[in-house]
This record gives C-alpha cells, structure tokens and sequence, in this order.
C-alpha cells in the first residue's frame, strides 16, 4: 500500500533526527519529500482542470464535472481537501506548468501520446475513445478522409490532433489546411462548427458526443482511429502519486461510481433542460438568477461577487423561500432583528434580503476593520460572524491574546479558540461574555464559503 511506503519514509527521517547528539550521524542522504506525502502534509491536493461542460464547471450554484468528481473523490481518498489552483485551455502550457510544479495534477482528458510521455508521467486510462472529424449537419457533408483534401480543418494550438492530420495527409497523399487558434477551447470550436463559423474541427469522440447532446448540428461520424488512451498527468518525480492515483482508480474502476459519472457526462442528455444550450450556459458565466443583484450589491461591501454569491448559496442555495429552524429567512437568512436594524420590512423579497444582508456585513466587517487590518483576513472574522454572531468571534479574539496568540490571524490563531468555544474550560473563562458556541459550525462555515468562492472564481467576473 501506498501509505506504507510514506510512512517508512517519515520514519527513516524520524530515526535519524532522534539519533544521540554525541554519535557521529552516518552518512545518509534524505531524499527530499515525496510529493503524495507533500500533498498529506499540507492537506491539499492541488490540481489544474479545464472549465468546459464536462471537466469542470459550475451551473445553478453548484461545481460539476466528470474530471472535477474524480478529482474530489481521489482528494477523499488520500483524506485532504481538493484545491483547483489552475483553470486552462492549453494543455501544453499545462504541461509546462506540471513540470514547474506549479501544481500536483493535471486532471482533464488529456490524452497520452508518446512525445507527451517524454515530459510527464500518466496514470492508466481513465478510458480508450477515438478522434473524430465534426462537421456540421446541414450543407455537404464529407464521409471519408480521403475528402478533407484542400478543406480547411480547425485545431487548439499545441493539440496532437496536428501530428495526427499531418500523418492523414502523407498517407493519403492529400493536402490538408491545418489552422491553429489560441485562446478556443474544444468546445469553443465546437460551437463554431455548430453555428456554421468554421467548416471542421477534430476532437475525441467521448466530447464530441457529449457535446452534441445540445449543440444539434454537429456530425461527428467520420472516424480517424480508435484505441486513443485519456488519462490525467502528473510530474515525471511524482512516482508515489502515480502510484497512489492508479490504485484509487482501480478502485474506482470496480465501483458503480465511476460509470455512472461516465454517463452523467458524456451519455446524458438530460443534464440541463432541453432548450438550453449547456455551451451557452457554461461561457455565459452565470452562477445564479440572482448574479445581477449580487454584482450590484457586492459593490457596497467592496466584494468579488463571486464571493457574496458563494455566501449566499452556503446560506441557501439560492433558495429565497429557504427558513431555518431558528427563524432565519431567504437567500441570506436573515432574521427579523437583523432586517429591522436596516430598515427592511420585505426581508423575504431577493433584492431586499440582499440589501440588508450586505449591510449587515458591511457592519461586521467594520467591526474588524482596526483590529484585523489584513482585508482577507478579516473577511474570515467577517463571515465566521455571520454565522455564529459577532460577540463570540470577539470572545475567540480575547481568548487568543489571552494565551499569547495572534490576533490578527484566523488559521490556527482565532480560528483555534472559536473552535474551542463549545469546551468548558474555554467558555467558561471570565474573559468570555457569550458563553457556549458551535465553534465547529462557524469555521467550517468559513471554510465552505471560501471553497466555494474558490470554485466560483473560475468563472468570467461579468463586470
């Protein structure tokens, strides 16, 4: 198992840490640490993905994705939490990146070929699919390859898919117009092909057919080859990774999990209603039906509106008839005090659940304003305020002067003595004015918002 060889390596650097002073340390060289155990120590596994309907994205509030899935459950199984830190196009630029060690895996349907190879290590295919040449339905369709000579053929710079028209062309003894376009995505061409902008386009069959599921001119049955391996990436030194990745997805493999995200994503033709289009929903960068609302309002609190909207669907979902159980109502879960206090009778109304919802945080971010001068770090004092209240953050600040901590830092600082705030021995401390909180509920609150918004960030601001 993999966790055995990390733990024989912690143990190696144990043993010679703890080795009397007085001998002479023997010559051994310590490896430098491998990156799995990297990933455990810091508790993340940061990736890049594409954000395209089927890797990665967000629709109606919520993060999506066949790779995206995959990823969070082999987060899941290493025990740590997923970091999208790269959102890309240009798989090669990725690549790159990997190799730099920019991040630990590159989780898209990349496909393996040898020169790739060379550079990066893979796991085993997640699937075997084929390239395909995508027409347009309507007009005159080719049917063989032997018909693409002198047509223009449209490929993401970079894409393997060159080498592989380049060989049709020598074979065939046929002249091909291959033309490459920075900053499309697959999809992006797609949509080109669809709407009759650009004649053909060539991709792996499994996203050509998933795609054609809303974009309803696409013809995608002329056939280059078949046998072609999917697989994600990961530096050419991340050997435990690799290894730790191919036996999770052997797992996978064995388990209903894995096909059943299969054909949620590249068999599934329900997966957004029929008369919208999944591409338009994707790039258009909506998160909600509320993001104008959000991005106006986010203005007065000088937010990111993806942030207020990552608030707002951990609050409810975005949901506004939602009501708590403690008499919470709306998008924001206001409650009927916290409405009064900024003049707002129709709190259950979207906009004015907002509006004082923004104000209110407006306010608790004031609060903080001289204490925590760091604006990021004061934000996770501002939203752990509300959700738990502003009096029991400030007895967690009192706390953590109290034992010489830092107040102006959330993670393991004030963060650490909220958390402790359901412990009699902390909120029972003079020092403490509001007795018992759920210090548990308010920092993952926390944590959700900022993972969320995280996810969020991926898509276009729309200022």
């Amino acid at each position: 198992m993999i966790y055995k060889r990390i733990a024989l390596y912690l143990g190696v650097i144990f043993c010679f840490s703890c080795n009397d002073s007085k001998q002479e340390a023997p010559e051994f060289i310590i490896a430098e640490p491998f990156p799995v155990e990297q990933i455990l120590a810091r508790g993340t596994l940061n990736i890049a993905t594409s954000y395209n309907t089927t890797d990665y994205y967000v629709y109606k509030g919520i993060t999506r994705g066949f790779h995206y899935e995959l990823a969070q459950d082999f987060a899941d199984f290493l025990g740590v939490k997923l970091q999208i830190v790269d959102v890309t196009d240009n798989s090669d630029e990725a690549i790159e990146k990997l190799r730099e060690g920019k991040f630990d895996l590159l989780a898209i349907s990349l496909t393996e070929t040898p020169e790739r190879k060379e550079k990066i290590d893979f796991t085993q295919p997640f699937f075997q699919t084929g390239d395909v040449l995508v027409q347009h339905k309507g007009g005159n369709r080719i049917h063989s390859l032997q018909e693409l000579d002198g047509q223009e053929v449209f490929i993401q710079q970079g894409a393997p898919t060159k080498k592989l028209l380049q060989h049709i062309e020598d074979s065939l003894k046929i002249r091909i117009r291959i033309i490459e376009v920075e900053l499309f995505s697959h999809e992006d061409l797609l949509h080109l092909v669809a709407t009759g902008e650009i004649p053909y386009t060539v991709i792996d069959e499994n996203i050509a057919k998933a795609s054609a599921f809303s974009m309803k001119n696409l013809d995608y049955s002329v056939r280059f080859n078949n046998e072609v391996s999917i697989a994600w990436a990961t530096h050419k030194e991340s050997g435990l990774l690799t290894e730790a990745l191919n036996e999770w997805l052997t797992i996978a493999k064995k388990s209903s999990k894995f096909n059943f995200l299969y054909n949620r994503y590249f068999n599934n033709s329900n997966s957004v209603p029929h008369h919208s289009s999944k591409y338009s929903i994707i790039k258009k960068g909506g998160i909600s039906p509320f993001d104008d609302m959000l991005k106006k309002e986010s203005k007065v609190i000088g937010w990111d509106w993806r942030l207020l909207a990552a608030l707002v669907y951990t609050e409810s979902q975005f949901n506004p008839e939602a009501e708590s159980p403690y008499g919470a109502f709306g998008l924001m879960q206001l409650t009927p005090e916290t409405a009064e206090l900024f003049k707002v009778s129709d709190y259950f109304l979207p906009d004015s659940n907002i509006y004082a919802g923004v104000r209110y945080l407006k306010y608790l971010d004031n609060m903080f304003v001289e204490q925590v001068p760091d604006s990021w770090e004061r934000l996770k004092f501002t939203l752990a305020s509300y959700n738990a209240g502003a009096g029991h953050v400030l007895d967690a600040v009192r706390l953590t002067e109290k034992h010489g901590k830092d107040q102006q830092k959330w993670e393991n600082n004030v963060a650490f003595y909220l958390l402790n705030k359901s412990n009699p021995e902390f909120y029972r401390d003079p020092i403490v004015r509001n007795g018992y909180c759920n210090g548990k509920q308010a920092t993952e609150y926390v944590q959700r918002v900022l993972e969320t918004y995280n996810n969020y960030k991926n898509i276009s601001s729309g200022q």
